[in-house]
């Protein structure tokens, strides 16, 4: 491991190189786009991308670091402020420290869980990059136990680790139980957690999963929604429904209403 103030001084140099890549009209779009609830520096993915690996290169990193050392490195990213920085941090994660088996999953994933806890994977950007470039490819890789391990944050006490319980999977989804036996079940177990949870994000993630595993299994996606239309938002039904046929849409919103008027009663 390496010494706090060489960390720091590492993170610096890579930060030089991404502010070399910075345009302050990506910086704009993308505070517009959060709405002022993330920092960015205006650094495009591609250029994330090749900055990191040419820093990883000149830095000798693999050489210089055990495996706890890189990993250590890469989540001292993802806690920097800026979402670029993060950014660098999952795709450090995702292209070279996840595909060399380098990622301890039951030793890993509680210092995953504690960015959520701390605060920094706090707005929905940065919790779907994470889910789909980290937790995602490290469950494909994992297996079951780990998916069911990033599944059981469902109840977690932050809203974007319970999102990320379901939102992780939203890339295997349409392979539904080609992926383990028991994907399906642990995928609606996850949604019927989170389905009853109102806050916008949580009725967003939910919807995205569903949407996604209705391609697998509709029949067992569309009893859910059936049995759950009560604790549905509209946005969040629309979500799910997104891809369905145009009459069952209707239907399904119709009764969503009714279902809504019959529980404010």
């Amino acid at each position: 491991m390496l010494p706090d103030d060489e960390v720091v001084r590492l993170i610096a140099r890579l930060q030089a190189r991404l502010d070399n890549q910075a345009e302050t009209k990506v910086k704009a779009w993308w505070e517009r786009y959060l709405k002022g609830q993330a920092r960015f520096r205006g650094v495009k993915t591609a250029a994330i991308r090749s900055e990191l690996h040419d820093w990883l290169t000149a830095e000798a990193l693999a050489e210089r670091l055990s495996a706890d050392g890189q990993k250590a490195l890469a989540l001292a990213l993802i806690r920097q402020p800026d979402t670029e920085d993060k950014l660098a941090g999952m795709l450090y994660l995702q292209e070279v420290l996840i595909p060399d088996g380098l990622v301890d999953w039951p030793r890993d994933l509680p210092r995953m869980a504690a960015l959520f806890d701390d605060g920094f994977l706090a707005d929905w950007n940065s919790c779907d990059w994470f889910c789909v470039r980290v937790l995602g490819p490290l469950a494909q890789r994992e297996g079951p136990a780990c998916a069911r391990a990033i599944a059981a944050w469902r109840t977690a006490d932050t809203l974007w680790q319970r999102r990320a319980a379901g939102v992780a999977f939203v890339n295997l989804a349409g392979d539904g139980e080609a992926n383990f036996p028991g994907f399906v079940e642990m995928l609606l177990d996850v949604c019927a957690a989170t389905v009853r949870d109102p806050a916008r994000f949580a009725q967003t993630g939910t919807g995205w999963v569903l949407r996604e595993l209705a391609q697998a299994e509709p029949q067992r996606v569309m009893a859910f929604i059936e049995d759950n239309l009560a604790y549905f938002s509209s946005e969040g039904l629309r979500y799910a429904t997104e891809k369905m046929a145009t009459e069952t849409k209707l239907r399904l919103r119709q009764a969503h209403r009714a279902a809504r008027r019959y529980q404010a009663c």
